[in-house]
């Protein structure tokens, strides 16, 4: 994938593209500075990777390197009818937010800006180890996930047109290969002004999600389901993920028994909560069975 970084160069100077050097031959590198600006030091800008490194001195005045950064941005945009290349502007003015807000919603979800040029090979390491963590699931692996995050966001208080609106997202790009960016980018163009606030909730909710085996995903998801119905007071929502696993991993009703009451250490309660449990647990050896 092409990258064009548009560098601001008298807002980060040298030292935001000390790490040009790790940028490969399908980035490119617009430099963008006043006759005012800090010699730029050629020893950060050499590299034999075959990065496209192009200078554009601007006049000097109000704003105007910003103003030309941001036009030859759109000029990129406009040659972009694809929308597969990536842009970043790097400089430290958050000014330039409101300009990557516009193109984002305008369909242009690859722009954002940074405080320098990244080290591209901790990019791709980042990519690599989000890829590794949830990539490549299957069709019933995607239904577990659908349901583990729509657990996790009703628990958030998330009605259910939001859960189904976000897990929608989250299943459609759960195998890309940078699936957090992209999540991210789709979520913007709907809540806009609330993402940050959705987009660390479902970062909240998959850390903690791991794809079942394939025998083990509709008893999961019933598991789940009884539990968000029958067990909704705090003293069971506060062990929610504690008490599901423990369900989840019992071969018989001993078992289980024995595991709640290393959670509860009362007999009592547990007792109830295998009571309320018959219905799920009617099948597990040692349960009783309602003749």
């Amino acid at each position: 994938m092409q990258t064009y970084y548009l560098v601001d160069y008298e807002n980060v100077h040298n030292e935001g593209m000390e790490k040009i050097k790790t940028l490969s031959e399908t980035d490119h590198v617009y430099i963008f500075y006043t006759e005012n600006a800090p010699k730029i030091s050629m020893d950060t800008v050499f590299t034999k990777n075959g990065v496209d490194i192009i200078g554009y001195k601007t006049p000097t005045g109000n704003q105007s390197l910003d103003k030309h950064l941001v036009a030859y941005l759109g000029f990129l945009l406009g040659k972009d009818k694809e929308k597969k290349c990536s842009y970043v502007i790097i400089s430290k003015d958050k000014d330039y937010d409101s300009i990557i807000k516009f193109w984002k919603e305008e369909g242009y979800t690859k722009v954002s800006r940074k405080q320098e040029i990244p080290d591209s090979k901790e990019e791709i390491q980042k990519k690599t180890v989000q890829k590794k963590a949830i990539a490549k699931l299957s069709g019933q692996e995607r239904t577990a996930l659908n349901a583990f995050m729509q657990h996790g966001l009703r628990d958030l208080d998330y009605t259910a047109e939001e859960a189904n609106r976000i897990c929608k997202c989250v299943v459609k790009h759960c195998n890309d290969e940078d699936m957090l960016s992209e999540i991210y980018n789709e979520l913007s163009m709907i809540y806009k002004k609330n993402v940050s606030k959705v987009f660390e909730a479902v970062k909240s909710i998959l850390v903690g999600f791991a794809p079942p085996k394939s025998k083990d995903v509709k008893r999961e998801s019933q598991v789940r389901s009884f539990f968000g119905e029958h067990f909704k007071e705090k003293i069971y929502t506060d062990k929610k993920e504690k008490i599901i696993q423990i369900i989840l991993g019992a071969t018989s009703r001993q078992q289980l028994n024995n595991g709640l009451m290393k959670l509860y250490a009362d007999g009592s309660k547990v007792s109830r909560m295998l009571q309320t449990m018959q219905p799920l647990i009617k099948d597990l050896p040692g349960s009783c069975k309602k003749k």
